[in-house]
């Protein structure tokens, strides 16, 4: 599904510029004015998409890091180095999705209600930075046992 997210929000920036007519059309003219002139408002809109777009991709290479520690799991090794690392860099995607769904809630706030859509990631989630602390808590626990895994692959 974040294929299909990325794909739409790369594909409306072009169809922004290429017909910017229909976005300002669907817009009070209000919002216009309280971003200065129609220009502004088609690079605060794109702007709003970029960041929406590399909050997926975020999001994907998330789950590419998940798919391989399950896949390691599966295989009856989960305290390796490599699960470790793969803890430690889902810990710290997660934090930049949780700083970047802020600033994408405030930027959508600062837009007007009429960008609402904007707010994909809810703006700050408690869940989500307890999430972010669980992850950096395992990937400790996945360390300090496959530390003692190694200690024990040495000792026999």
């Amino acid at each position: 599904m974040c294929w299909l997210g990325i794909l739409a929000a790369l594909c409306a920036v072009p169809l922004v510029f290429h017909q910017p007519a229909r976005l300002l059309d669907a817009v009070d003219a209000s919002v216009v004015a309280d971003h200065g002139d129609a220009p502004h408002l088609l690079l605060h809109f794109s702007a709003g998409l970029l960041a929406i777009v590399v909050l997926l991709a975020l999001g994907l290479v998330f789950l590419r890091h998940l798919q391989r520690l399950v896949r390691s799991v599966r295989e009856q090794q989960p305290f390796t180095q490599g699960n470790v690392g793969r803890l430690r860099r889902m810990a710290w995607l997660m934090l930049a999705m949780e700083v970047l769904s802020i600033l994408i809630g405030v930027y959508s706030s600062w837009m007007g209600p009429q960008f609402a859509w904007m707010e994909v990631g809810g703006g700050m989630s408690i869940t989500g930075l307890v999430a972010v602390l669980m992850l950096f808590v395992i990937a400790h626990v996945f360390a300090v046992g496959t530390a003692m895994r190694e200690d024990l692959d040495g000792v026999v």
